[in-house]
């Protein structure tokens, strides 16, 4: 019988324990369906049911690097509703003589389905280096600037920076849109009116975090996690989960 996890931070320590533990079945337990891992670096796995996660759960790569436990870091709440939250999450890989071996922040976003919290999305940074000073301007600006040209009604600005497929995580669900014109629709169900803030929740070389709150122009406020990715024509959105009025679904 599955665990019932009663707060959203314990699946996030259960996915340490299970990956530690190689357990492929209580691994993929921590999870909701369907499951995504949005990379900054372009990989984008997806997993539609625990099955499909636990049959291609493998450790072989890690262990090759002399792995042999992850442990993750505190979590931290940056956005909350009663079924879904937004957690500031990463770990830390260790060998057998103890030592780290790679550090990583991730953005974990928790639904509640059925009454169990669980992981239905991780948006990684992937290119965290302890104690790197980075300038997160420009991606903010990404963010910033997607969410005015949406207010704006300038939808073609709005995506022109949205790398493809696009994921957006809703409560037991994961849509990935495959260009411009199906974000154009879906993405915001009501448009940006004033946007309040935009700020770095997760930082790396190759991808950051950005956390921001808007109002929509009915005054309904709103709260998403958009995962920003360094390419080569620049930085472009890769994801986003948001919290408001008929945008968890």
């Amino acid at each position: 019988m599955s665990k019932v996890f009663q707060a959203p931070e314990d699946p996030y320590y259960e996915f340490f324990r299970a990956d530690s533990a190689k357990d492929a079945q209580a691994w993929a337990a921590v999870m909701s369906y369907p499951h995504t891992r949005v990379s900054a670096t372009g990989n984008s796995p997806y997993y539609q049911t625990p099955d499909d996660y636990a049959a291609r759960a493998s450790w072989a790569a890690r262990e090759a690097t002399g792995w042999v436990r992850s442990v993750g870091v505190d979590p931290v709440r940056i956005h909350e509703s009663d079924d879904k939250v937004h957690l500031a999450g990463g770990w830390t890989r260790y060998n057998a003589k103890d030592e780290p071996i790679l550090r990583n922040r991730v953005t974990y976003i928790v639904t509640r389905l059925d009454g169990s919290w669980g992981i239905q999305a991780r948006f990684g940074t992937d290119s965290f280096t302890e104690g790197e000073v980075l300038d997160s301007s420009a991606p903010l600006g990404v963010v910033a600037a997607h969410l005015e040209n949406w207010a704006a009604g300038d939808l073609g600005a709005a995506t022109e920076t949205l790398v493809y497929p696009f994921t957006k995580v809703g409560v037991g669900r994961v849509d990935r849109y495959g260009n411009a014109s199906e974000v154009a629709n879906k993405l915001h169900a009501d448009p940006p009116g004033t946007v309040e803030d935009v700020q770095p929740v997760r930082e790396g070389r190759d991808g950051i975090v950005a956390a921001a709150t808007w109002r929509s122009a009915q005054g309904a406020a709103f709260q998403a996690v958009f995962l920003v990715a360094r390419r080569k024509a620049g930085w472009c959105m890769a994801a986003a989960s948001i919290i408001g009025p008929r945008c968890d679904g």
